[in-house]
């Protein structure tokens, strides 16, 4: 199983409160009907920790079953549809700020099953 790991930045001037709504009811359902190959989308939100500070506003995660399955999300953005999920992407992340890891899910344990 391959991972991507993105590190989300709000625009600037957005609320944490409008970036999250948008994020979580607009974009991430887009993104999560959208994307081929796609097999399980996960959002995470930050939350304020005392004596913790974050860089950025939030983690997204995205599972596919190979790397070509990844880069066919890629070429994916090529697209009429992909442009538009990008669009509104940008209208409330910073792409400038953000990074992007792809990774091998190697799980040493997991209680939730």
């Amino acid at each position: 199983m391959i991972k991507s790991i993105s590190l989300v930045h709000r625009t600037p001037g957005l609320s944490i409160e409008e970036f999250n709504r948008h994020w979580k009811e607009k974009h991430g359902p887009m993104a999560a009907s959208q994307i081929p190959g796609l097999r399980r989308y996960v959002q995470n939100h930050f939350i304020q920790v005392p004596g913790f500070q974050y860089e950025g506003d939030g983690i997204v995660e995205m599972w596919y079953d190979t790397v070509e399955d990844f880069k066919k999300s890629l070429e994916y953005t090529n697209s009429p549809a992909g442009r538009e999920l990008a669009a509104d992407g940008a209208s409330i992340a910073d792409m400038k700020k953000g990074f992007l890891w792809v990774c091998e899910e190697h799980i040493i344990k997991d209680d939730l099953k």
